[in-house]
Formats: structure tokens, C-alpha cells, sequence
């Protein structure tokens, strides 16, 4: 096939793959060769075998011919899982997460690892935007938004605690896709906060974040955490925009937008409601304005559990970002930390009602970032956008809709009512095709590097 990657999507490559047009051997052998030519300069690979591992299967299976990139957060029994740290260097787990063997039961191919911030956090790696080197692809999953932006795989995973798969989707012009609390089970994934942490899924496209969390959602026995919501039957209703019921909020919550990112909201708002869309402003109940004490609290407790003893063992081999957020944690009580927890459920409770029950809204349309990738790449960007919706538990979605003034994405969130998961991907897909970010691309006659050929 002679089409430039970032043109085939997961579903193109199943098609191919399944007619014959595409051998499983030739689709991976094409993702590694993409992955060896823009490491040096784009750096999405922790990890790189030293030669392709095909999972040669049988063609029918979901994910069969498909490259796939996994944080380096997420154990591979065949490859190292050193978490971007140097207290865990040369470290090769005995098994698959859970997530992993799921994938690979699914005919799945793993290209390589994807680079992350130190343990899911704020040192970052040596990834760069595809679309600007000079800008941060944002974090903590750097390296599988960077992979599929630059068309290396059709499919990578990342974890998000804060907004570590929200804001690097929108950063990078890709789909950024985080299920409701639980969705995807998380044994053999390192935490970073337990209570918090999430794993999501970067595509190209709405249609595949969809096909492939069919492929990898369900629980695991030694993953004990679970939505804060009890289960709910799922409601489709309709796709068309008379039945889709919008709320934007009057207020955002978390740090202001760039205008640029404010006007390509309204913008999107706009011809969403005139292609039939309610779009209704709203202001959150005000117990939901005051959620960033409450995340900041349990982020810091629990990554102090989870990561104090290395600090205690070998202080010189963590850095002082994560220092800082371990000491912080160890400073805060018990008793503020349990309020904490307990204000978490109550408050994915009185969210649900509101938005689900009271709004019956389908989605929030709210911001996934303040705006473009900053210029810098010490500093991965600020998550207060995506914080709230992580903090509550419910499923979110990043759109690529607009370049900004420095030419770089866009993008739009989607936020929907915890285990109603199919609802937001079907509303994502029918906002995705009026925001023209195709014929956005085509206009600007620019896009992410590099352009590689199947």
C-alpha cells in the first residue's frame, strides 16, 4: 500500500489485512521501520526490539496486523517496563499486564514502548511534538500520543491520574479516549495514585478509540477498583443531532483558556447546534467548582505510599519533582486525606445526578487543555482542564477541531455520565464529523512528521 500512514486507520489496516490487500507481516514490519526512522528526532520509543515482533495470527482476529505502542507504564513480559526511571533500569517483568495479554489474545501486535514522565508524573522524557519539535507533546503519556500523531501505530495506550491522556491528545491532534474509573483493568500497571489512576486509549479517530476499547474493557479480579457509580444499562438513543443535548459550562473549571482555544469552542459549539444539536450554557453545581484541593490531596497520599520506599532507599535515583510530591503527601493527615475520599464519591454521585438525571445532558463540552502545545519541553502543560473529570471517575474524550496562531492543534473534551461510555463515543463521533479537522489539515497544508509510506 503506498498511502502515508497517518492516513490508514485501525480500521483501514483490519480491512486490508482481512481482504488480503495487507499481510500482518508486512503492517508491522512497516509500524517498526516508521518508529526506527523518526526516533532520532521524535523520540515516542522508550523501547524498540531489536527486531519486529509479529503476532502472526489468524487474520480474523480484532486486532490482527495492527501496531500498537504501550507506555512505558505497563508491563510487557517480552520487553523492559523501566517507568522512565533509573531506580528501575534493565527491569523485564515475568508476565503481560493484563491490558497487554488482552491485546495480544486480540491478535494485537506490541511495536514497542512508549516513553512517559518519571513514573506518570511531571519529569518528562525526550519526546517531542510531531507537529513542532520545539513543543512539548505534553504528559504523562508522551510517546504513544506522539506515535500515533506521527502515524508510526494506529493504536497506542497511556495511563492518565490527571489529564496524562487528555491533554497530550489534544496537543498532538489525535483522539485521547479515558473510559469511565475502572473500565480497563489495571493489574501490571504501575500507579502513580490508585484512587485516580486511569488507563486510556490514543487513536486517529472516534471509530477506532471505539473498536478498540470493545477489545481491551472488562475488570480483573486483582484490580479491585471500580466505577464509583453503581452499573447502569447503557442508552444509545439516537445519533442525530435533535436528540443530542449539550451542556457547555459558563465556567471552566481549572486555569483560564488562550482565546484562541475559547473561540474554537464556540466555534464548534455553534455548528454543532446548527446541525441540530441542543447546546445548552450552564454553570456546575458549586460544590464542583472546588474538586482541585480534594485530586491534589489523594495524588499526593498515594503516590506517597506507592513511591515513598523507593525514595527512602535511594533518594539520588528519584527526581525532585517526585520528591516534592511524595514529601507533600507525607505532610498531609489522615483525616484530610480520608475527607478527601469520602468528598470523591459523594461527589460522582451528585455529578451523575446532575448531568444524567437533572440536565440530561449527554455530554459536557468543556476544554481538554488552555490551548496549543506550549514552546518548551521541560514543562508538559496543565492539567487543571482534566483533573475534575479524572478526580469524578467519568469517561472523557479529546477531538482535534482547530490549529491555534503558532499552527498547532486544537482540540475539543467531551465529558459523559460514569459506565455510559458507548454514549460518549457515540456523540464523540457524530461531533467529530461536523468539526472538519480533516479539511483543517488540508487547508493548512501541514500536519505532524513525519509522513511515512506502508
Amino acid at each position: 500500500m503506498t498511502e502515508p500512514a497517518n492516513a490508514l486507520t485501525l480500521l483501514d489496516i483490519r480491512r486490508a489485512v482481512e481482504s488480503g490487500v495487507l499481510t500482518i507481516q508486512q503492517s508491522i514490519e512497516s509500524a517498526d521501520k516508521a518508529a526506527r526512522q523518526s526516533q532520532p528526532w521524535l523520540h515516542a520509543f522508550s523501547y524498540l526490539p531489536d527486531a519486529p515482533v509479529v503476532n502472526q495470527t489468524d487474520i480474523g482476529l480484532p486486532l490482527a496486523g495492527i501496531a500498537i505502542g504501550i507506555k512505558d507504564l505497563i508491563d510487557t513480559a517480552d520487553m523492559p517496563t523501566e517507568y522512565n526511571s533509573p531506580a528501575y533500569a534493565g527491569r523485564t517483568p515475568e508476565t503481560d499486564a493484563v491490558l497487554v495479554a488482552r491485546l495480544r489474545q486480540a491478535g494485537g501486535s506490541v511495536v514497542g514502548k512508549t516513553v512517559t514522565t518519571e513514573f506518570a508524573w511531571r519529569q518528562p522524557g525526550p519526546t517531542v511534538n510531531p507537529w513542532n519539535e520545539k513543543h512539548t507533546p505534553g504528559g504523562s503519556s508522551s510517546g504513544s500520543a506522539a506515535a500515533v500523531s506521527a502515524g508510526i501505530v494506529p493504536l497506542a495506550f497511556g495511563t492518565q491520574t490527571f489529564g496524562s491522556v487528555i491533554r497530550p491528545a489534544a496537543y498532538c491532534g489525535v483522539v485521547g479516549f479515558k473510559p469511565t474509573y475502572g473500565s480497563i483493568a489495571r493489574t501490571g500497571v504501575l500507579p502513580l495514585a490508585p484512587s485516580l489512576d486511569h488507563i486510556g486509549i490514543f487513536t486517529g479517530n472516534v471509530a477506532d478509540a471505539a473498536y478498540a476499547f470493545k477489545v481491551v474493557s472488562g475488570s480483573d479480579d486483582q484490580d479491585f477498583h471500580s466505577s464509583h457509580i453503581r452499573s447502569k444499562n447503557e442508552s444509545q438513543g439516537n445519533d442525530g443531532g435533535a436528540f443530542i443535548r449539550i451542556g457547555m459550562l459558563r465556567r471552566q473549571v481549572g486555569t483560564a483558556m488562550e482565546p484562541a482555544q475559547d473561540s474554537a469552542l464556540a466555534r464548534l459549539a455553534g455548528q454543532l447546534e446548527a446541525d441540530g444539536a441542543e447546546v445548552v450554557t450552564v454553570d456546575l453545581p458549586a460544590e464542583l467548582l472546588d474538586i482541585g484541593p480534594l485530586v491534589s490531596a489523594i495524588l499526593a497520599v498515594e503516590a506517597a505510599v506507592v513511591h515513598g520506599p523507593l525514595l527512602d532507599r535511594s533518594p539520588g535515583l528519584v527526581s525532585p519533582v517526585m520528591t516534592s510530591l511524595i514529601n507533600e503527601g507525607r505532610g498531609i493527615s489522615g483525616i484530610d486525606y480520608a475527607r478527601a475520599r469520602a468528598a470523591q464519591v459523594r461527589l460522582a454521585h451528585l455529578f451523575d445526578r446532575w448531568l444524567h438525571e437533572e440536565m440530561r445532558f449527554d455530554v459536557l463540552l468543556v476544554a481538554p487543555a488552555t490551548g496549543e502545545a506550549p514552546v518548551e519541553l521541560d514543562y508538559t502543560g496543565d492539567a487543571s482542564l482534566c483533573a475534575p473529570w479524572t478526580f469524578l471517575g467519568v469517561p472523557a474524550i479529546s477531538l482535534p477541531i482547530a490549529l491555534g496562531p503558532a499552527g498547532l492543534p486544537l482540540g475539543a473534551q467531551l465529558v459523559g455520565a460514569a459506565q455510559h461510555d458507548e454514549r460518549l463515543l457515540a456523540v464523540a463521533a457524530w461531533v467529530e464529523a461536523r468539526a472538519g479537522w480533516q479539511a483543517v489539515k488540508v487547508r493548512a497544508n501541514t500536519g505532524p512528521r513525519p509522513f511515512v509510506v506502508r
